[in-house]
C-alpha cells in the first residue's frame, strides 16, 4: 500500500462526514467560479448605478456563502482528519502490541516511540489542511478552467500550460525532498533513542563518567537533524516565489493579448476584466496545490516508517486451528528442541527433558547455556526451530496463545514495574482482582509487612520502573504479581537474587503450602532451594547433560558437583563475612 492510498483509507473512515465536506466544497466551488463574471459585469459591462450595485451584491452575496460552505467543509474536514488520525495512532499501537519478542530485539526502542508519536504528528497536516485545501484547490482549479474556457480558449491553452508547469516543477522539488524528509525522520528517531537510553541508563552513563561521550553521540545526530531540517527549507522555499512568478505572468500575458483582442473588438472588456478575475482567483489554488504536493512528500517519508510496523506481521500467531486451553495439568516435555535467536548459532541443541505435573524442576548450567532461553521457550516468547515442546502432551504451538500465557507465572530477575500504586502492580495480571487476593498475594511474597509501614499501603506508588523500592522489594512485589493470577506453571527466572536468605525460605515455604499442584520451574544459586527441587537439569553449552535429583547427581555428574561446591563455597564464605 502506497501512502495516497493510505491516506485515503484512514480518510474513509468517516465516510459519511467525508461525502458532507465534499458535497460543500462543490458548492463552494460553483460560488467561488461564478464570482469573478460578476466582477468583470461590475467594471467592465457598467452602465448605470443600478447594475453596479446589483453586480456588487452578487459578489457579496458569493463572498458570504463560499466563506459559511468553506467552514462548513472545514469543520468536517476537521472530524474526518481527527478520525483518521485516531483510528492510525490505534493501528500503530496494536501493531506494535501484537509483535513477538523477536522485532523487539531488533528494533530499537527510540525509533518505535519515534514512529508512533512525531512521525504520526508529522502526518496530521496531509489528513487535515491536505483533506480540505487540497480537495479545495483542485475543485476550484477545474471551475477556473472551465470559465476560462467559457471566455477565451487560447488564453486557456496557455494557463493550462503555466498550470502544468507549476505542478512539474513542484513534483521535481517534492522528489529532491523525499530522501532528505526520510532522513529528518531518521535522524529524530536518533534523537530520541539517545535521549531515552541517557535517561533510562543514567546511572551507568554517571557512574563510568561517560556524560561527554553521550554529548557527543546526542550532538551528531542533532547536527543530521538540523542539516537535513535546512536542506528541506532550501527546497521548500522555491516553490512559492516561482507560483508568483507565474501567476504575474499570466495577467500579464492577458492583458497584453486582451487589449490587442480588445482593440480588434474580439473580445470585451468585460471578458478581459473576468479572466483577470479568473487568474486571480487560480493564485490561492495554484499555490494550496503546490504546498499540499510538498506536504505528500513529507507524509510519506513519515508514513513510509509507520507502515513499517504496521506491516510487520508478528513472527508468533496463533493458528487457524488453535485450541483453547481452558484447564492445564502442568506437565511439560520438551523434544529434541534447538533454537538460535540467529540462524547462524544456536543457543540450545537437542534438548529433551520432561517435568511431571506438580513437581519443581531447578536448572543449573554454565553461564551462555541457554537457561533463560528454556524459560522464554516455554510460553512461546520465541519459535523453536526444531522439534517440540508439549504441555499436558500437545504442542505448545496447537494452543491458543494467550490462553497458553494465562497458564504460566513468569518471575523474571530484572523486575519492571509501572508508576503506578503496589495495589496496581500486583494486579497487573488480573484487573478484577479483589482486595483480599491482592494482600494474601503479598503475603506470600513477604512484602505485606512492609506495605502497612508506608503512609498510603497499598496505594502508595512506586516510582518509575520501581525506584521507589530496593531490589529485593521489587522482586517481591513482582512474585506476588505473578502469584494472583493462580497459574498452573511458575518460574523463576534466578528471581530472588535480591531477596536474604531468611525471606526466600519464607516465601519458599509459603508457596510450598498453597501451590502443591503447580508445576515449578527455577533458575537459582541458592543450594537450599536447588537440593529441595524434584529434578535438577544441568546444561553445559546449549544441551542437558543432566537430569536427576541432588543425591543421584551429586554423585554421578561431574559438573553439577562443580556447580555445586562452587555455589557451596561461595554461600558459606557469604554467611561468614556476615557473622564476622
Amino acid at each position: 500500500m502506497n501512502s495516497f492510498r493510505m491516506i485515503f483509507k484512514y480518510w474513509a473512515k468517516s465516510r459519511r462526514n467525508f461525502i458532507f465536506q465534499f458535497t460543500l466544497l462543490v458548492l463552494s466551488t460553483i460560488f467561488y467560479t461564478f464570482t469573478p463574471i460578476f466582477i468583470g459585469r461590475m467594471i467592465g459591462g457598467l452602465t448605470n448605478t443600478t447594475d453596479l450595485l446589483m453586480n456588487f451584491l452578487f459578489v457579496l452575496l458569493f463572498a458570504v456563502l463560499v466563506y459559511f460552505t468553506n467552514r462548513a467543509a472545514r469543520l468536517k474536514g476537521a472530524e474526518v482528519s481527527a478520525r483518521a488520525i485516531y483510528y492510525l495512532r490505534t493501528d500503530i499501537s496494536n501493531a506494535i502490541y501484537r509483535q513477538s519478542f523477536s522485532f523487539f530485539d531488533k528494533t530499537e526502542t527510540g525509533q518505535l516511540i519515534s514512529r508512533a508519536t512525531s512521525d504520526i504528528e508529522e502526518t496530521q497536516m496531509i489528513f487535515g489542511m491536505g483533506l480540505t485545501l487540497g480537495l479545495q484547490s483542485i475543485l476550484q482549479m477545474v471551475g477556473v478552467f472551465v470559465g476560462f474556457l467559457f471566455f477565451s480558449l487560447e488564453l486557456s491553452i496557455i494557463l493550462i500550460t503555466a498550470f502544468v508547469g507549476s505542478l512539474t516543477i513542484s513534483y521535481f522539488i517534492a522528489k529532491k525532498l523525499k530522501p532528505i524528509f526520510l532522513e529528518t525522520r531518521s535522524s529524530f528517531g536518533e534523537l530520541t533513542n539517545t535521549i531515552r537510553e541517557n535517561i533510562v541508563g543514567a546511572e551507568v552513563v554517571r557512574m563510568f563518567s561517560t556524560q561527554d561521550k553521550e554529548h557527543k553521540k546526542f550532538q551528531i545526530n542533532n547536527q543530521r537533524f538540523y542539516k537535513a531540517s535546512v536542506d528541506s527549507v532550501k527546497y521548500n522555499s522555491l516553490y512559492m516565489p516561482l507560483v508568483y512568478v507565474i501567476i504575474g505572468f499570466m495577467i500579464i500575458i492577458t492583458f497584453f493579448l486582451g487589449g490587442m483582442w480588445y482593440i480588434e473588438g474580439k473580445i470585451t472588456l468585460e471578458a478581459i476584466i473576468t479572466l483577470i478575475s479568473y487568474i486571480a482567483a487560480l493564485g490561492f489554488p495554484l499555490v494550496m496545490l503546490g504546498q499540499i504536493m510538498l506536504l505528500y512528500v513529507q507524509a510519506d517519508a513519515a508514513l513510509t516508517r509507520v507502515r513499517e510496523i504496521l506491516d510487520s506481521a508478528p513472527e508468533i500467531e496463533d493458528l487457524p486451528d488453535a485450541i483453547p486451553l481452558k484447564s492445564v495439568r502442568g506437565e511439560i516435555a520438551f523434544e529434541n528442541v534447538s533454537f538460535g535467536y540467529t540462524s547462524e548459532h544456536r543457543i540450545l541443541k537437542d534438548v529433551t527433558f520432561k517435568i511431571p505435573e506438580g513437581k519443581k524442576l531447578a536448572i543449573l548450567g554454565t553461564t551462555g547455556s541457554g537457561k533463560s532461553t528454556i524459560i522464554n521457550l516455554i510460553p512461546r516468547f520465541y519459535e523453536i526451530n526444531e522439534g517440540s515442546i508439549k504441555i499436558d502432551d500437545i504442542d505448545i504451538r496447537n494452543y491458543v496463545l494467550k490462553d497458553l500465557r494465562r497458564v504460566i507465572g513468569i518471575v523474571s530477575q530484572d523486575t519492571y514495574l509501572f508508576n503506578k500504586s503496589i495495589s496496581e502492580n500486583i494486579a497487573y495480571g488480573k484487573e478484577d482482582a479483589k482486595e483480599e487476593e491482592i494482600v494474601e498475594a503479598a503475603k506470600i511474597a513477604e512484602l505485606h509487612e512492609f506495605i502497612r509501614t508506608l503512609p498510603k499501603g497499598y496505594n502508595s506508588l512506586v516510582g518509575e520502573r520501581g525506584t521507589r523500592l530496593s531490589g529485593g522489594q521489587k522482586q517481591r512485589l513482582s512474585i506476588a504479581r505473578a502469584l494472583i493470577v493462580k497459574p498452573k506453571i511458575l518460574v523463576f527466572d534466578d528471581s530472588t537474587s535480591s531477596v536474604d536468605v531468611e525471606t526466600e525460605f519464607k516465601i519458599q515455604e509459603a508457596l510450598a503450602k498453597i501451590m502443591t499442584d503447580t508445576t515449578t520451574i527455577i533458575i537459582t544459586q541458592r543450594i537450599s532451594t536447588i537440593r529441595n527441587a524434584d529434578l535438577i537439569l544441568i546444561l553445559d553449552r546449549g544441551r542437558v547433560v543432566g537430569l536427576g535429583n541432588h543425591e543421584e547427581l551429586i554423585n554421578s555428574n561431574v559438573l553439577y558437583k562443580q556447580i555445586y561446591e562452587t555455589l557451596f563455597q561461595k554461600q558459606k564464605s557469604k554467611r561468614d563475612n556476615i557473622n564476622e
